[in-house]
């Protein structure tokens, strides 16, 4: 009877101890109580857990410029796009990464290049945005405008978030938005996605 109550103790004592690294293994949320810079710091991480994900089921990317990470579409799948400087062209390299909410929609691959006038308009926007960086954390809020011409503010807790990596000379600039802001690094982003949206050179298999 006293080796089964020490054998229970030393298992009950492990479990308890491996606690800790579960915690670890999964995904962090990111709480809305934190501040702008903890934010951003925890957005960067799940793009870059996202990215890797989408490396595991596509291989490593080329060496990319700008990289954005829708975190959910609307289907529940995250995008990952890379844009990538080859001799005189900017080729687009996008990813599906499906989520829990995903169901078994299949991954999808998309390698393109940009349209000439598309390239330069992405270039010349990040050459902007590395000239005078805007704020890395955007608002995760909704203005809209009232009848009476006053404007209401609704805070967004859960929000759809892209996150955006800018690689400029030796320097990384990284942006978090919501989806629907307005601003520069939307702008930027909405060129890159709209490329893949209107593409016909996905390819996909179920996982």
């Amino acid at each position: 009877m006293v080796p089964r109550l020490i054998l229970w103790l030393v298992l009950a004592a492990m479990a308890l101890a491996a606690l800790p690294f579960a915690a670890a293994a999964q995904t962090p949320s990111c709480a809305p109580s934190t501040n702008d810079e903890a934010r951003l710091d925890c957005d960067i991480a799940r793009a870059s857990a996202i990215a890797g994900e989408g490396e595991q089921l596509f291989g490593a990317a080329s060496e990319e410029w700008l990289r954005i990470v829708d975190t959910e579409s609307a289907s529940g799948l995250a995008y990952v796009y890379y844009v990538i400087a080859e001799g005189p062209y900017q080729l687009l390299e996008a990813r599906s990464v499906p989520g829990a909410a995903a169901g078994n929609a299949p991954v999808c691959r998309l390698r393109t290049a940009l349209p000439l006038d598309i390239a330069e308009k992405v270039k010349l926007a990040a050459a902007d945005i590395a000239a005078d960086p805007p704020g890395s954390y955007g608002p995760r809020e909704v203005v809209s405008v009232n009848a009476d011409g006053s404007r209401s503010i609704r805070l967004i807790l859960d929000s759809h978030d892209i996150i955006t990596r800018l690689k400029t000379g030796d320097s990384v600039l990284n942006f978090s938005r919501l989806a629907a802001a307005q601003d520069d690094i939307t702008a930027l982003n909405n060129l890159v996605i709209g490329v893949a949206n209107f593409s016909g050179d996905w390819s996909c298999d179920a996982v």
